[in-house]
């Protein structure tokens, strides 16, 4: 049947079951009542609070996109990156524009409830009714919950993290703990590329010993870190690979350490080596 011909559908013509405020999701109560909306407002009050609404809002940094991609479960992070807009504008400018579009709809948000308990489908109510249908279901439910996961926050989070962002910014962009994205990370179910080495990463991958490490490092022949802080540095890997081609060519034979001169590469053999070399064969 043509959502036309259902009666509790009919505007202003279905019966009132519900209340504005009963009608509407909870979570919308307490926006509407810092905007001027008295606590449960007869039709009346709703009318008057419509078109004074109407008159005095402005141009809000939230577009109605912003609103959609919300209401269909979208993290703020994510809609923040996608429409080029910050995140905490997005997180603290959502209900407002979500209200705003809401507003010439409010007198007949009770029907809509109403509509939804006879059993009709949200489509055909915004179908009568000529209102997008993920703005019926915001009225009645609010946000949906939007719990990040590692495939959620992973294109925001890769962005950042070739931005040179540290994790603790990372996580904090995209609502999750430190600790929960660093466990992401370890666990392999988030996956940040390219590698970044820590000094630790660089020592063994080089074969070198920390005082090697620490003496390159102040000689300027491993480059300054990419990133990270004074204490706790890092490299991309690609910067640790450009400098074992142009730096660090001579390879030790027996352990397969890289040294930055032919000098350097027999003093560490006569170090490291020589005991290994006197010890008899069994």
């Amino acid at each position: 049947m043509h959502p036309a011909r259902v009666p509790s559908l009919m505007p202003g013509d279905a019966v009132k079951r519900y209340t504005l405020r009963d009608a509407l999701a909870p979570s919308w109560h307490a926006p509407l009542t810092r905007l001027g909306m008295p606590e449960d407002p007869t039709g009346a009050q709703v009318a008057v609070w419509q078109a004074s609404r109407r008159a005095s809002y402005r141009q809000h940094a939230v577009p109605a996109e912003a609103v959609r991609l919300r209401a269909a479960g979208q993290a703020t992070a994510s809609i923040a990156a996608t429409l080029g807009i910050k995140p905490s504008t997005v997180r603290h400018g959502l209900d407002l524009a979500a209200l705003r579009l809401l507003t010439p709809w409010l007198g007949d948000v009770s029907s809509w409830r109403t509509g939804r308990e006879d059993g009709h489908p949200d489509s055909e109510i915004a179908e009568l009714y000529g209102v997008p249908e993920h703005l019926v279901r915001i009225a009645l439910d609010g946000w949906p919950t939007a719990r990040p996961t590692p495939d959620s926050v992973e294109q925001d989070a890769v962005r950042m993290w070739r931005e040179g962002a540290e994790l603790d910014d990372i996580a904090a962009s995209v609502g999750v703990s430190a600790d929960l994205l660093r466990s992401w990370v370890r666990k392999g179910s988030l996956h940040l590329s390219p590698a970044r080495l820590t000094p630790l990463e660089v020592t063994r991958r080089f074969g070198w010993s920390h005082s090697l490490n620490r003496k390159y490092r102040l000689a300027g022949l491993l480059p300054a870190p990419d990133g990270g802080t004074r204490t706790d540095p890092w490299w991309w890997q690609e910067t640790i690979a450009r400098v074992a081609r142009t730096s660090f060519r001579h390879r030790c034979p027996e352990c397969g350490a890289r040294l930055a001169s032919a000098k350097g590469c027999a003093l560490h053999r006569g170090r490291v080596h020589r005991k290994s070399r006197s010890q008899p064969t069994t």
